[in-house]
């Protein structure tokens, strides 16, 4: 179910009123005259609320052979929806202020919901409250922000709240939106269909979600030469677009599961080799210990940013046949666009108290990561 809400601004020249039920989508579009449309003025934004699960029966990658995924599903834990979200669309002309990252948590603090003297909140209230008191981030004119985190934080926001509540309150927020994704077999597949072999099967995450932001930017169609030297950005001449897409991902592991097998139906090979191998049970990813939780409210944080790139040296198969051809003259006449990945950060703390390796359901021992980072990593993906 996708409910649009209506607008605290209105959309310049666009008086459209939009409800969409699980039963039946209605629209209505209403012309306004010359003299009511003088009083429409014009700021953008669109909140949007979304109820959602779903299944997909199998997904399948082909190249000469093909990946596939079966049983597929996304839904609340426990089975039901995955609800309680809300996505903020805004496109800013520079000098406004947007709700993003955990700038929420500031709202709700000047709402009296949330204790200031608490070490995340306080960090909330100096990250994005400004010196005139607006909260929230400046972003570039024309940039398109997607902010996507709970409705109502897992509580009654009308309600009066006090010191007794902050604690309680602070928890709801932690576990406001809940989701559960499941996969059941992820394997390879022979180009004829006659062979496959599975990878993983029960693959499980319990979830719950701190915030999404996407960030997509408004500098032009040009490009630029990465620039190496933070370490962010990728090397070897790639050029990137000046505009590209940003994702900041706020998020808790509670439950991760996934038996690793080899249960290969070509029948040549012997099924003393198709076992299980490792099993995982009640991995946890979340930011809740170490040096670096102050910000994070516990979730894990992955980071990242996506753009055109271009100049990208093509693999040395490519580059070979022209060799062999007598064509290749220099490395800049075959050079090839793609897309890249770049400023990735990851930030999380990781625990895995039960790892088993064959069918038996014995660990081996547990393994816990503190301060687990990846930082300013770049992977460039073009076609060969």
């Amino acid at each position: 179910m996708l409910r649009l809400h209506p607008l605290s601004k209105a959309i310049k020249y666009l008086p459209l009123a939009l409800s969409v039920g699980s039963g039946a989508a209605l629209a209505e579009l209403k012309l306004l005259d010359d003299s009511a449309l003088k009083s429409v003025r014009g700021q953008a934004g669109l909140t949007i609320d979304i109820e959602t699960k779903h299944t997909i029966g199998e997904f399948e990658y082909v190249d000469a052979g093909s990946l596939f995924i079966r049983d597929i599903r996304f839904q609340g834990i426990g089975g039901g929806y995955v609800d309680n979200i809300r996505a903020r669309v805004d496109i800013t002309d520079g000098s406004e202020y947007l709700v993003a990252g955990f700038a929420d948590m500031a709202v709700l603090e000047a709402m009296g919901k949330l204790d200031a003297n608490e070490a995340d909140v306080a960090w909330a209230m100096s990250e994005y409250v400004s010196g005139t008191g607006e909260i929230g981030k400046q972003f570039g004119d024309g940039d398109l922000l997607i902010h996507v985190t709970s409705q109502d934080f897992g509580m009654d926001l009308l309600a009066p709240s006090g010191p007794a509540d902050f604690a309680a309150n602070l928890d709801a927020t932690k576990n406001a939106v809940d989701l559960h994704i499941f996969q059941g077999e992820l394997g390879l597949r022979s180009s004829d269909g006659s062979m496959e072999t599975v990878l993983t099967r029960n693959f499980s995450v319990e979830a719950y979600l701190g915030y999404v932001d996407i960030l997509i930017t408004n500098n032009g169609n040009g490009f630029h030469e990465g620039e190496t030297v933070s370490g962010g950005e990728p090397g070897g001449d790639v050029r990137l677009g000046d505009s590209y897409i940003s994702i900041d991902a706020k998020f808790r592991v509670e439950d991760l599961d996934v038996d690793s097998t080899n249960n290969a139906t070509n029948t040549y090979v012997s099924r003393n080799v198709t076992n299980p191998y490792l099993t995982l049970r009640d991995m946890r990813i979340h930011n809740e210990r170490g040096a670096d939780t102050l910000g994070y409210f516990g979730y894990a944080s992955v980071e990242q940013k996506i753009g055109a790139a271009t100049d990208i040296i093509p693999s040395m198969d490519v580059l070979a046949g022209h060799a062999r051809h007598g064509t290749l003259t220099s490395t800049n006449n075959y050079r090839v666009d793609g897309i890249a990945f770049y400023d990735i950060n990851v930030r999380w703390d990781w625990d895995l108290p039960h790892i088993q390796f064959g069918n038996h359901d014995k660990s081996i021992g547990e393994v816990y990561f503190t301060d687990f980072v990846i930082a300013d990593t770049s992977l460039v993906i073009s076609a060969h």
